[in-house]
């Protein structure tokens, strides 16, 4: 059988990729989202991008930060969350340990 007569249907099921935000909260230098994106948005087998913040009360640099330091990072979750509305998505923002909470 040549290689020209071979069927190849291969179904191509929908994507959905989660991407867990640690540090850097932005999306332009943020080489595994940007991978992410085009995987579910590929015309061929759309999908869906699950992006998750998990705030782990546990966590030391939480604890120990000001209240500066804890506004800033609302306002870099807010500004993250525009950023992914923009692109058709948005943040999930959870609580507790992150080990329990994902999957």
């Amino acid at each position: 059988m040549s290689s020209s007569t071979v069927k190849t249907d291969i179904s191509i099921s929908p994507v959905a990729v989660m991407h867990w935000f640690r540090k850097g909260l932005r999306l332009h230098d943020n080489p595994a989202l940007l991978h992410a994106l085009s995987l579910v948005n590929n015309k061929q087998s759309p999908g869906e991008i699950y992006p998750v913040y998990v705030v782990d009360s546990n966590c030391y640099q939480l604890l120990k930060c000001s209240v500066l330091r804890a506004n800033f990072l609302l306002e870099c979750l807010q500004d993250l969350d525009r950023s992914l509305r923009d692109c058709g998505s948005r943040l999930y923002v959870t609580t507790g340990d992150p080990i329990e909470i994902l999957p």
